[in-house]
């Protein structure tokens, strides 16, 4: 066949070394704004010096160039529907070029950027994946019928808490649970037991102050799995959401049955919890009477536990969410 001159692989290569980079910039300021992550946001910029450096003569690119006769030249961009497609599409054209860029420099470069590339995509975009915490009523209970019957009045996050049934009950009980709820979109949170989580493909595991550190907990579980944590004060609020938690629980606020042992803590904390920037939950001896006092501090969430037979007029009153 017909071999390449010189002037058509430059100009492939200069198309190649433009897109890569081009789309590690979309990709760089993403992490750069959206996440402050300084290693990833160096480890991107690095890669866009090393593509830049290892591209063949620069004047013989610039020399090879000609928009005017370029087929793709001032295309339409296309739509992105979310940040995770425009991430995804990015991180697409950042590949094929450096395989492009392998097959026609033959420097092996490229492939190693290639290959550091997919992992990135990975750390990158499997948290876009992890599902938004609801607001409204945090139902929880031990009660597969109660969680269903809350599902059925619009409750848009769960939790299946026992404190006291055997680990087996438990994970048979979720087992059910998890297959009555079928397609339905509210969140599934498992308390207490991660392999239980685990094992049902839980939307996400709930944690307690006494349980190992959240960092430990998202590596076993993964980047898209919700993870919250009880929090009793401020200061553990704060914690728990630099340490990677997606949401808190901010009580109890009241004396409650299902903390015996634990004093309420009353609205000190909750007057305050507005300054966390992830979603928390009231919680705490909260019923139709109660929940008048929590409404102006307009939490994202109210927990909900033994007064399931009111959920509708509760969400009535929750008119700020």
């Amino acid at each position: 066949g017909t071999e390449l001159n010189e002037t058509i692989i430059s100009k492939i290569i200069d198309a190649n070394i433009n897109r890569a980079c081009e789309g590690l910039r979309v990709v760089e300021d993403y992490v750069r704004f959206s996440t402050n992550d300084k290693e990833t946001t160096d480890q991107l910029a690095s890669m866009r010096h090393q593509i830049s450096r290892a591209a063949p003569n620069y004047a013989d690119l610039l020399m090879a160039r000609e928009t005017a006769s370029d087929l793709r030249a001032k295309e339409k961009p296309p739509t992105r529907i979310s940040t995770l497609d425009t991430l995804i599409a990015n991180f697409k054209r950042i590949t094929e070029a450096l395989r492009v860029l392998e097959e026609y420099t033959g420097n092996n470069i490229f492939n190693h950027i290639r290959y550091d590339m997919y992992d990135l995509e990975k750390k990158v975009c499997l948290p876009l994946h992890r599902p938004t915490v609801p607001t409204g009523i945090y139902l929880i209970s031990n009660s597969i019928e109660t969680l269903l019957k809350g599902v059925e009045h619009g409750v848009k996050i769960i939790q299946y808490r026992d404190k006291f049934a055997s680990k087996q009950s438990i994970l048979d009980a979720v087992r059910t649970l998890k297959k009555k709820l079928g397609k339905s979109s509210a969140k599934l949170i498992v308390n207490d037991f991660i392999d239980i989580a685990l094992d049902i493909d839980a939307d996400g595991f709930h944690t307690g102050q006494d349980d190992i550190e959240i960092p430990a907990i998202r590596s076993i579980l993964g980047p898209s799995k919700i993870i919250g944590r009880t929090t009793h004060s401020l200061d553990q609020g704060l914690k728990a959401q630099n340490d990677g938690a997606d949401y808190v629980s901010v009580g109890p606020i009241y004396k409650t049955p299902s903390k015996p042992d634990r004093d309420p803590i009353g609205f000190d904390y909750l007057s305050q919890a507005n300054t966390l920037s992830i979603p928390y939950v009231a919680i705490g001896g909260i019923n139709l009477k109660t929940v008048d006092n929590i409404i102006p501090y307009s939490p994202p969430l109210v927990g909900l536990i033994r007064d399931f037979e009111h959920i509708p007029e509760i969400q009535k009153k929750l008119s700020f969410v």
